[in-house]
């Protein structure tokens, strides 16, 4: 893109940052209309993992609920393949790229150093800027360091991890190092990692039902390690331990993990119907990338970590009851939306709203009207894609592939030979956003 592109995005942020500074010195009123928002993000779900997308060996009532009476999408996508750069996306409303987060933050290494830095904009900041409550519980993995903790991000309240994974029982991560946090200070709590997200989740609601919140709930299911809620812990310091766990019937301990996370959106929705908050709660359902070779990517090509469809291409659904009908949407949308998207329905101005390379959803979701044509883009490791309508090109290794995913969302038939036209539109439009990229470091890997 355009140098001129990336100074008025600087502009836009610097504005935006001086808006949150006002919002923060100040005494919102919190108007009682403005909808309470809750986003649910579950860990390594692909697009087949549950039993509205087509799943019949795994039990997924409460999702399969929402996907009933709200809006089901057929083309969301994460914005990475992996878990540290959809977050990244996810909390600034902007392409990881602009962070400097493309890759993952490693548990080892010098990765562990880095993180989110505090100076960028984040949902949780601009929607505390509009007087709401905030709080995550579960996954960050925007950083190991104390100066990267969510509750430097705009966070009110934080219980759960900074990795990418840990033990489901003793909370130490893949290193060996306990990683269980109450905002900035690591504590001792029993208990199965995705019960404790749901506990703690629920607690938030009953503290702030008399005003508007924001609730993150990233939940670890169903990333490895394989451990159901009775399965043993096997992670302990000064101790050698395998990623996947020991658990030897793996297929038996990965549905009961999804089925667990499944039960506990269950109890958040109770919890806002106990509160009379489900008519006034926005809940939003996503993955934040497609699944390994043992979950289920719905006969998606690829999975995790590429960027073939099965490893972006996520199961994403909205509910809020009374004002989202119940409803099908093809049209393509991404995890950096979200941002947008809670910003207006919390009251912000369209001049802030559009400040993102994330796009508003909220005429899609009330009035299930058509976005706005954009394409969206993919950078990760060797590969690069972008998709347009329903064109996508993929650039990966040496090859480069054209789909139409309107005839062909399972990517079999490469119309790159026969489409040059095509694939030079594409391929200038990739350019252009990579060049526009290019002006931040990356941190990442």
């Amino acid at each position: 893109m355009r140098p001129a592109g990336i100074i008025q995005h600087s502009i836009r942020l610097l504005y935006l940052a001086g808006m949150a500074a006002v919002a923060a010195c100040t005494e919102p009123q919190p108007e009682p209309t403005r909808p309470n928002i809750v986003i649910i993000m579950a860990d390594d779900l692909g697009y087949g993992g549950i039993g509205s997308y087509g799943n019949d060996s795994i039990r997924t009532p409460n999702l399969d609920s929402l996907a009933a009476k709200g809006l089901s999408f057929t083309d969301f996508y994460a914005n990475a393949p992996v878990c540290t750069p959809t977050r990244a996306a996810l909390m600034t409303g902007n392409y990881q790229q602009r962070s400097g987060l493309e890759g993952v933050i490693y548990v080892r290494g010098e990765t562990r150093q880095v993180g989110l830095d505090s100076s960028q904009l984040t949902i949780a900041k601009l929607m505390k800027g509009q007087g709401y409550a905030t709080g995550i519980m579960g996954k960050w993995h925007l950083g190991y360091q104390p100066e990267y903790n969510p509750v430097q991000h705009g966070f009110d309240e934080f219980y759960g991890y900074v990795s990418g994974n840990i033990d489901y029982h003793t909370h130490y991560d893949n290193a060996g190092i306990y990683d269980w946090w109450h905002n900035l200070d690591t504590i001792q709590e029993e208990g199965y990692v995705t019960d404790l997200i749901t506990e703690h989740s629920v607690d938030f609601i009953h503290q702030h039902k008399e005003q508007p919140f924001f609730l993150y709930v990233a939940h670890e299911a169903p990333h490895v390690p394989f451990q159901g809620r009775n399965d043993p812990g096997y992670r302990y310091p000064g101790q050698e331990f395998s990623y996947y766990g020991p658990v030897e019937d793996q297929q038996r301990a990965y549905r009961e993990m999804v089925e667990v996370m499944d039960e506990g959106i269950g109890k958040i929705m109770q919890s806002l119907r106990q509160n009379g908050l489900e008519e006034n709660t926005l809940v939003f359902f996503l993955s934040d990338n497609g699944a390994e070779a043992f979950g289920s990517n719905g006969g998606l090509s690829g999975q995790k970590t590429n960027l073939y469809e099965g490893g972006i291409r996520v199961p994403a659904i909205a509910y809020w009851k009374g004002r989202i009908s119940p409803a099908t949407s093809p049209q393509p949308a991404m995890s950096m939306d979200l941002l947008p998207t809670a910003l207006a329905l919390g009251g912000a101005e369209q001049s802030t709203t559009s400040a993102f390379d994330g796009k508003n959803l909220t005429g899609l979701l009330l009035e299930q009207q058509l976005l706005d044509e954009r394409p969206l883009f993919w950078r990760y490791r060797n590969e690069k894609a972008v998709r347009k309508q329903n064109w996508k090109l993929l650039i990966s290794a040496g090859d480069t592939l054209l789909f139409n995913l309107e005839e062909d969302m399972y990517e079999q038939e490469d119309l790159a030979d026969s489409q040059p036209a095509r694939v030079e539109e594409l391929g200038k439009a990739l350019d252009e956003w990579e060049t526009e990229m290019s002006a931040v470091e990356m941190k990442t890997r």
